[in-house]
């Protein structure tokens, strides 16, 4: 698996492209891979990901769960304002911190 950086305890994922049903499931994998080794503070940065979808939404609310579970969190950073404007309209930013940028997120 990829090594990610950690930033004041926080875990960087960076994703790119498009966060939709094909893209989703290897995200799923990521995530749960690194919430199950014990990597609970995760901070997904967004900056790269120019859609997201349904699936991509359930996905990071899934990990989200995951981590909290685990005595974690999950966190979202940099969303361009197409998936901002994506993720207010579901509710997801209501639910998860949103940031704006990982930077932020890890501080």
């Amino acid at each position: 698996m990829k090594d990610f950086p950690e930033v004041n305890g926080w875990t960087v994922v960076p994703l790119s492209g498009d966060l939709d049903d094909f893209a989703a499931r290897e995200v799923t994998r990521l995530l749960d891979v690194l919430v199950a080794g014990g990597t609970v503070r995760v901070v997904v940065d967004l900056a790269a990901v120019g859609f997201v979808d349904s699936t991509g939404l359930n996905t990071l609310l899934a990990a989200a769960r995951r981590a909290r579970d685990g005595q974690g969190e999950l966190r979202l950073a940099g969303a361009v304002p197409r998936v901002r404007d994506v993720l207010d309209l579901s509710g997801v930013s209501a639910v998860l911190p949103l940031y704006p940028d990982a930077a932020a997120a890890c501080a």
